[in-house]
């Protein structure tokens, strides 16, 4: 591949802008600056904000690689402080002496600088190959630039709470004082929407990169790529189309979940950062609601405009690819701290990676010590190894030739994969890799062995629970009842949530008490008593909301409304099916289900939609993947793609245009 020279001066340009800030110093300062000790940070103290990270680490070399140094971003710092160090802490954590290195990072610069840089690396994305200037396609759409960014400008009214300490001198009940927030947001939004309209074609051959590049601002509770979807959402309202009785259906949702959203429950969005809520009160609400509306309504539009471009060699490559540099760069900043600072500030995390150095660990019982990187969920992150795998296997079922980047793919997600110690994808690829193998050789045929997709299914799901528990031999009654038992630990004195009342009457029913216990014995074997017990501890709903929900993307109703025993402990519920019940309820759930089961029987002779689907469905019944916006998209966008046999475009004059 040649890269252009506009391109490589655009990249230098890029890089150059990346190290400038972080030499900023205050002009004519002639401070000696001294190295920092447990016993002695008073400069730091009486200087703030006046030597840049450069001077830092000029004078603290020891910060680039001792592990006891962690470097941290202050976005509620000022402008003028940007790239200076704003403070340091000394914190003792057993014999090991830590130093917490603050550094200027203004939430205001933060949302130009960032969007700036991601903007640009966007643009490295090839151009649609047909000449189609999309801007002339879509009606009203400076209108729309305005909308969204209105619309961003509220999500900061709306969760003042969680920008209240990010922000420096900023008041939240001057609506003068938001002015310039949706002026930054219009550049940004004009601005991304351009540059993705050129280049929409290659859209879905670069979504791996959403797990590189989070794309979540520093001390915002947004996602940059999220303003496309939301583009694009508005776009498809405007021409009225899509379905209507979907329209109708989140309509009337969304007019109980506002009328029901009472009271005001703050949460931490902590990992999850950037797709759930921060408070649960009614603007916040309304927010979130209108956002997840726009959100699948514009990926289906994006999905159509741009379906017919998909190309599996090119988005098998780019999923090598990222899983390569997730590897390289997980264990540059799990070694190096300054690393992972830059890592958290230019990719976009919503967390700081592990500074676990060796992926390799295990624990005093040698049992494997998960390892995640650079994503905050070491289970995710295992499932995208096992996806990378799962797409390398289809290019070798169609008969594709593989390139040297699929065996790179080949060894960094199988490494990654034993990395993150997700064995639910270990032993789900495992199966994969039989099955096509027996496709491929021929020997596979259903017909001629009556087996059936769902005898297929059940036999995995079999295998997965009896390699997950290593105390098959314990009775069934102490295992079923290890979820009720986790629940009732939680519990705080004589506060009840509405299911541990439900499950302390004695007049139960006996059909409850029986997928309670059969619900817990899953919960057992899959080693999710606690985070699942701590969930029924939690979950305090009405009737109404048990049936539909109490709003997309909002935990502060269930974190908030009950007091437990561990008030402090912010596990999710480790299963995204019982997060989707708390935001949308059993009733609509339960119909997604049957829906999907519906389309794999309909379509059980799409090996490709099959194996993705139930890959999909199994991990996310153990782990929180769909509570991170990479992973909501990738899965959306993917399912959309194999559900519709979409004719893969790998025609090789294409391809040799983009690889």
């Amino acid at each position: 591949m040649e890269v252009k020279k506009p391109k490589l001066v655009l990249v230098g340009l890029m890089f150059i802008a990346i190290l400038v800030p972080w030499f900023n110093t205050e002009l004519g300062n002639n401070f000696s600056v001294p190295e920092v000790s447990q016993e002695d940070v008073t400069f730091y103290e009486i200087n703030p904000c006046k030597i840049s990270l450069f001077q830092f680490i000029s004078n603290n070399s020891e910060s680039l690689y001792q592990n006891h140094y962690f470097f941290r971003p202050d976005n509620s710092s000022s402008i003028k402080c940007f790239g200076r160090i704003s403070g340091v802490t000394v914190l003792q954590k057993g014999v090991e002496t830590q130093f917490f290195i603050s550094v200027g990072t203004s939430s205001l610069l933060n949302l130009i600088f960032q969007a700036v840089i991601w903007i640009i690396l966007f643009s490295l994305i090839p151009k649609n190959n047909k000449k189609i200037v999309m801007s002339e396609k879509v009606k009203y759409k400076n209108l729309i630039i305005l909308a969204v960014s209105y619309l961003l400008t509220f999500s900061i009214h709306a969760e003042s709470r969680f920008y209240d300490k990010n922000f420096y001198i900023f008041e939240f009940n001057n609506l003068n004082s938001y002015l310039l927030i949706f002026l930054m947001f219009i550049f940004i939004v004009k601005n991304f929407v351009d540059t993705f309209q050129i280049r929409s074609n290659s859209i879905m051959n670069y979504l791996p990169y959403l797990f590189l590049f989070t794309g979540i601002f520093s001390g915002y509770n947004l996602v940059l790529y999220s303003i496309i979807f939301l583009f694009y959402g508005l776009v498809s309202l405007t021409e009225q189309k899509g379905s209507k009785i979907f329209n109708s259906v989140f309509l009337i949702l969304s007019l109980w979940w506002l009328y029901n959203t009472k009271g005001s429950f703050f949460f931490s969005p902590g990992k999850i950062r950037g797709f759930t809520s921060s408070i649960y009160e009614f603007n916040a609400s309304l927010f979130w609601i209108t956002f997840s509306f726009l959100l699948l309504k514009g990926l289906w539009k994006v999905y159509t405009l741009n379906k017919d471009s998909f190309s599996i060699l090119l988005f098998t490559k780019n999923l090598s690819l990222v899983s390569f540099f997730l590897i390289l760069f997980g264990n540059l900043g799990s070694n190096f701290p300054i690393i992972n600072f830059f890592n958290y500030y230019f990719f976009g995390l919503q967390r700081y990676g592990v500074d676990l150095n060796n992926p390799f660990a295990f624990d005093e019982f040698l049992v494997k010590i998960s390892w995640r990187g650079l994503f905050p969920s070491s289970e995710t992150i295992g499932e995208f190894y096992g996806l990378c795998l799962m797409f390398i296997i289809f290019v070798i079922i169609e008969n594709k030739q593989l390139t040297k980047f699929h065996y790179l793919g080949i060894f960094s997600s199988a490494l990654g994969l034993y990395f993150s110690n997700n064995r639910t994808a270990i032993v789900l690829i495992f199966f994969i890799v039989i099955f096509s193998y027996l496709r491929i050789t021929k020997f596979y045929q259903i017909q001629k062995y009556k087996i059936s997709i769902t005898t297929i299914s059940i036999g995995l799901l079999l295998l997965i629970f009896t390699l997950q528990s290593e105390t098959w031999t314990e009775s069934y009654n102490f295992m079923s009842e290890s979820l009720i038992f986790k629940a009732r630990v939680f519990q705080f004195d004589s506060i009840y949530s509405s299911f541990l009342l439900l499950i302390n009457n004695p007049e139960s029913s006996v059909i409850f008490s029986s997928f309670l216990s059969f619900f817990g014995f899953i919960s057992y074997l899959l080693n999710r008593s606690e985070m699942w017990g701590l969930f029924i501890a939690r979950y305090n709903p009405t009737f109404s909301e048990l049936l539909i929900g109490s709003g997309p993307l909002n935990f502060g109703q269930l974190y908030g409304e009950t007091v437990i025993n561990s008030p402090e402990s912010f596990l999710l519920p480790h299963s995204s099916v019982l997060s989707y019940v708390v935001f949308i309820g059993i009733l609509p759930l339960m119909l997604l289900v049957v829906a999907l089961f519906y389309l794999l029987l309909k379509n059980r002779h799409n090996y490709k939609f099959v194996a993705f689907s139930l890959y999909v469905f199994i991990n996310i019944f153990k782990n929180d993947s769909l509570n991170y916006f990479s992973t909501f998209t990738l899965y959306a966008l993917l399912f959309l793609l194999l559900y519709n046999r979409v004719k893969f475009n790998d025609d090789k004059s294409t391809l040799s245009a983009k690889i």
